[in-house]
């Protein structure tokens, strides 16, 4: 039975085809050297006994056992389903990884012949120790793989722009705006190589893929710089940076606008929050506009209604003072 044999992936080597010996049936028999139930050639015997034997076909691992060993098995069998799915696929011979996959196999050969031998407990402990030691490495590749993508678009950007400022080829208007991309970016990767530790990766995310979401985050971080440069000069965000009107739009940086550029890059939120409120502040003062008009023409409703009572009451009394004067006169 094949206990733990690493499936092909992408990007991996692959093995040496397995060697073709003669078959041997009965597994209680199996020798290094020789054929197992399938024909491949033993490489070695790691432990054997009436009941099991636990054997390696290069740096594969495979068992095989009497049927009242089979009880309760599922979950060594689930345990190594696990570390397999960890390990690196088809090795070279003498590789590094592959040195590194023998060691680990045969500690959970190990821990397998500690379960056949009935201390259960102690052998799942083994390989659920395993496991979590070849995850955290998994996962730890996976985040530095998100941190050179960070890494490498930002020293590519500080690389071109640097080179183009030293040979002149930066027009004097687009300057302030690259400088403020790239320190955004500069300061996207501090917030990244603080983070990394927190950062949720997936062992079943490939590491390119990381490594380009890595890219991307120094990407947005570039937006947020040059949005936060243009929402300083126009006049959106100045109320802390400048002491006299913003410079112009094509002014080199001041030392403010250069700490609020790296702070746009470190910081994921403070661009987007900058926007809201600006937005929420347009949205205030167009309904305060609104409520004052509203107020303006009520009160001015409110006039023309109170003259016109006003003129009608007048009319009012004067008819019943000429309607007085009559009546005196008719008592004459």
């Amino acid at each position: 039975m094949n206990l733990l044999k690493p499936p092909s992936g992408e990007n991996r080597i692959a093995a040496a085809p397995e060697q073709s010996v003669d078959a041997q049936p009965d597994w209680r028999k199996y020798r290094a050297g020789e054929g197992d139930k399938a024909g491949r050639q033993i490489t070695r015997i790691y432990a054997a006994d009436d009941d099991y034997v636990i054997y390696f076909l290069g740096s594969d691992l495979y068992y095989e056992i009497a049927p009242e060993l089979e009880k309760d098995l599922a979950s060594a069998d689930a345990a190594l389903a696990r570390i397999n799915r960890l390990l690196d696929a088809n090795p070279p011979k003498n590789s590094r990884e592959y040195k590194e996959n023998v060691s680990i196999l045969e500690l959970a050969a190990d821990a397998l012949e500690m379960f056949f031998c009935g201390e259960k407990p102690e052998a799942l402990e083994i390989l659920n120790s395993l496991r979590d030691k070849l995850q955290a490495k998994e996962e730890a590749q996976r985040r530095l793989s998100y941190q050179a993508g960070a890494f490498v678009i930002t020293a590519l950007f500080w690389f071109f722009y640097l080179l183009l400022l030293w040979a002149g080829w930066i027009h004097l208007g687009w300057e302030p705006w690259i400088l403020a991309a790239a320190l955004a970016m500069a300061g996207g990767l501090f917030s990244v190589c603080l983070n990394i530790g927190s950062l949720e990766v997936n062992v079943n995310q490939q590491k390119m893929f990381l490594f380009l979401a890595g890219a991307t985050r120094s990407i947005v971080a570039l937006l947020a710089g040059a949005g936060l440069l243009l929402a300083m000069r126009a006049k959106m965000f100045a109320g802390i940076t400048y002491k006299t009107d913003p410079p112009d739009i094509a002014e080199a940086l001041k030392a403010a606008e250069m700490f609020f550029c790296f702070l746009a890059g470190f910081s994921e939120t403070f661009v987007p929050n900058i926007l809201s409120k600006a937005t929420d502040a347009k949205a205030a003062d167009a309904k305060a506009a609104a409520a004052d008009k509203a107020a303006a023409d009520k009160a001015a409703a409110d006039k023309v209604t109170a003259d016109k009572v006003a003129a009608a009451k007048a009319a009012d009394a004067k008819a019943a003072a000429a309607k007085a004067e009559a009546d005196r006169l008719a008592g004459r």
